[in-house]
């Protein structure tokens, strides 16, 4: 079992060029896969049109993994589909011809993003053949991470942002370490972390990804 992610660039802002947009996600495709490369079967890379996806051998950073790209490339509307399930094709370093279940659940969840995505607020979606139920949920949570997410203010989305940028999913950094590292003080911090929902998006978010790595992952496996 497999953790695909399938991501597309859906809107360019007219001031960007395509090359742009490209040099943009190479160089955020290629620090992904540097930074996550123990948890990585098969690298991210751009696949056709305005597609990239990689390859995953465990659920527990897949959320983080997505936020990473997302806060990189968030002058670019980003979609994700997440697909779990097994690879019948030769695993390689490239994630491009990979093909099976997991890479077709991907497939279905970011096709299904086209018909319902709440008005654009919802950009993940999780496909599995197994456990609808906890599939249900998980995708729920999404949707509603994506909802607070639509009303942040753009400080409210900056502290995120670089907090995320910073630290990932981590919520053990002190508010008065990374006050420092974002030249606020604590008290701006705190009314921007606590307005914005930080601390409950980030845990639901997480917390899809143990739920992912501990249905499917390698402890199951075995």
């Amino acid at each position: 079992m497999y953790f695909m992610i399938i991501g597309e660039l859906r809107l360019l802002k007219p001031a960007q060029t395509r090359s742009q947009v490209e040099k943009m996600l190479s160089d955020t495709l290629k620090k992904v896969n540097g930074d996550y490369k123990e948890v990585i079967a098969s690298n991210f890379s751009m696949t056709i049109g305005n597609e990239f996806q990689g390859l995953l051998s465990s659920g527990d950073s897949v959320m983080e993994i997505i936020d990473e790209i997302r806060f990189r490339m968030d002058e670019v509307e980003l979609f994700f589909g997440i697909g779990v399930g097994d690879i019948e094709t030769r695993i390689s370093k490239l994630s491009i011809g990979i093909d099976g279940p997991a890479y077709w659940n991907a497939r279905e969840a970011l096709l299904a993003l086209n018909e319902d995505n709440d008005y654009g607020s919802t950009k993940i979606r999780i496909e599995a053949d197994e456990n609808r139920n906890l599939v249900r949920i998980m995708n729920e949570t999404i949707r509603l991470c994506g909802y607070i997410e639509s009303r942040w203010r753009d400080t409210q989305k900056e502290v995120v942002k670089k907090s995320v940028l910073l630290h990932g999913h981590d919520l053990s950094v002190k508010q008065i370490e990374l006050a420092g590292e974002l030249g606020l003080s604590t008290q701006a911090l705190n009314q921007r972390i606590q307005s914005s929902g930080y601390y409950n998006y980030i845990r639901a978010r997480k917390e899809i990804s143990l739920l992912l790595e501990a249905e499917w992952g390698k402890e199951k496996r075995q």
